[in-house]
């Protein structure tokens, strides 16, 4: 592309393009979050009255409707062995359409997805038992930050950066200059004189009479 005296460069879009890949990330990583939203939110864990529950994900998680003493389960594989339980380390509570679950007991190891036969004995309290699979309700809640955080910094961060390379960008498109240009040496019109060329002196300057003076009447 040609350029020419006084033209404005072209103007750079860096910024812009920056401004759209903080866009592009923040789709991603907005969306990625979502997505653990979604896999990380508790659900409503299965009654144990049948003795039988069906894990879909990894874990086993044993909770009581009320809080107990100690968790008095037990809980076995489809092959019939036995799976080892522990309780919580401290004191962990889900609430599920109004319904609250106290955990009171988690698998020693994260038992792959299947059926499990769970069976609870509680003589000191009327407590009801259920057991899904395992969920954190820290990765939940970091999952919901991360969403909120990964929207607002790099959204934020490309509206900035667009609205700085759409100002720089009118501020380069804009003309340099009000005045003519000259044109360069040896263009028509602008001839040097030649060497060694005399011009005549100019005539004596002569104001002639003025009516208005008394002396010129």
């Amino acid at each position: 592309m040609s350029t020419y005296p006084g033209q404005p460069p072209a103007a750079k879009k860096t910024l812009i393009w920056i401004a759209i890949a903080c866009f592009v990330i923040g789709v991603v990583l907005t969306g990625f979050f979502v997505w653990r939203i979604v896999v990380t939110a508790p659900r409503s864990p299965q009654p144990i009255e049948s003795g039988v529950i069906h894990l879909k994900k990894d874990g086993l998680t044993i909770y009581a409707s009320v809080p107990v003493p100690t968790p008095p389960c037990k809980a076995q594989d489809s092959s019939g062995a036995d799976v080892p339980l522990k309780p919580p380390t401290g004191s962990e509570t889900i609430t599920i359409n109004g319904d609250s679950w106290y955990v009171v007991a988690r698998s020693v190891d994260p038992v792959p997805a299947g059926d499990y036969s769970i069976s609870c004995t509680d003589d000191q309290t009327s407590a009801t038992y259920a057991a899904g699979p395992g969920m954190s309700v820290g990765k939940f809640v970091l999952s919901i930050f991360g969403a909120i955080g990964s929207f607002l910094v790099f959204f934020i961060l490309g509206g900035v950066l667009l609205t700085i390379g759409l100002v720089k960008n009118r501020r380069r498109n804009r003309p340099s200059g009000t005045f003519p240009m000259q044109p360069p040496p040896g263009a028509p019109g602008n001839y040097p004189p030649p060497p060694n060329t005399t011009f005549p002196a100019p005539p004596p300057y002569n104001p002639g009479p003025n009516p208005d003076r008394p002396q010129d009447r």
